[in-house]
């Protein structure tokens, strides 16, 4: 008699998915970068050998080109944080020339100046424009990128698929390909660990306390807002925020509309597997770019947008400048 698995054996039914980055082989494990790059080698070695093979004897020869040798082989075949030593070393250098200070204002050569008083020994050289790719941030969230078109943010919880069964680990991880096979743009999932500011709730919970209606109540609400402050101070509390760009290339008046439509159908898709998805506001988008860019101070808790105004809570008060 055939045996059908139960939901608790594991899922035999996965399927292994190929490295889609992996360059293609052309020359046993080599690629095709790398086998140029190794026959580009062995051309100079030969080269440097015919032209001093009179001067200098082949083992002499042999004994000072086989560390150069072996040293360019390394650098081409070794790979450091999924890229190729050479591309690295070119990183590594390109970062080095690259200036240490970064100001994204565009009267740059107005403030060389006074930035390298402030910087003391360092050059004017040193400092650099930060080009940002974001010119602007609507009330609905969407990112204006330039030429490069527009892009909307949305904010996804986790699911824990260690406490599934098999059967429910399926119907979950199905649901999340069915997500994946409905895009129609390109999509980016951003995973980014934070440390986790729990002031701001502490002292809601003692502003909280005294309007508790029993005493009891109010113990327990300043126990518990005591135990948050003693742990943060005890220990990092880190924060785990999951993020999904959806981006639009062109540059036409409905580019806007259509991320916001694909942010609303991936809430939709990605409600089956569980996973709770919010699309985020403009105030909540410019929160989640002002905390990539300095992630340990604090997020506003009402950022103003740029080219809003900035103005007080009452009726009659006037603009007091912009955000950028």
């Amino acid at each position: 008699m055939s045996r059908h698995p139960s939901d608790d054996e594991p899922w035999a039914s996965l399927v292994k998915i190929p490295d889609v980055d992996k360059e293609d082989t052309v020359l046993g494990p080599l690629t095709a970068r790398q086998a140029v790059q190794l026959a580009a080698v062995l051309l100079v070695v030969w080269g440097v050998y015919h032209a001093t093979e009179r001067l200098v004897p082949p083992l002499f020869f042999a004994a000072g080109a086989l560390p150069l040798a072996t040293a360019a082989t390394l650098t081409v075949l070794t790979r450091r944080d999924g890229l190729t030593l050479d591309r690295w070393l070119l990183a590594a250098l390109r970062h080095h020339r690259s200036p240490r200070r970064l100001t994204p204002t565009g009267g740059l050569a107005d403030v060389l100046s006074w930035q390298a008083e402030i910087l003391g020994d360092q050059p004017a050289e040193s400092i650099g424009r930060l080009s940002l790719p974001i010119t602007d941030v609507d009330e609905d969230g969407v990112l204006d990128l330039g030429p490069h078109g527009c892009a909307a943010i949305s904010e996804a919880g986790t699911v824990n698929l260690a406490l599934r069964t098999g059967g429910e680990q399926q119907v979950l991880i199905s649901a999340f390909g069915r997500w994946l096979n409905s895009l129609s743009g390109p999509v980016q999932i951003l995973v980014r660990t934070r440390r986790l500011e729990i002031g701001s709730r502490v002292a809601a919970l003692e502003q909280a306390a005294p309007t508790l209606p029993h005493p009891l109540l109010e113990q327990a609400c300043l126990a518990h807002a005591d135990f948050l402050a003693d742990l943060a101070h005890q220990q990092e509390l880190l924060h785990r925020q999951v993020l999904i760009v959806h981006r639009e290339n062109r540059t036409d008046p409905g580019a806007a509309g259509r991320a916001l439509r694909r942010c609303d159908e991936t809430a939709g898709l990605l409600a089956a597997a569980e996973i709770a998805v919010r699309p985020l506001g403009g105030a909540a988008a410019y929160a989640a770019l002002s905390a990539a860019c300095d992630p340990d101070t604090p997020p506003h808790p009402f950022p103003a947008l740029p080219h809003v105004p900035v103005t007080t809570s009452t009726s009659t008060s006037t603009s007091t400048g912009e955000a950028w």
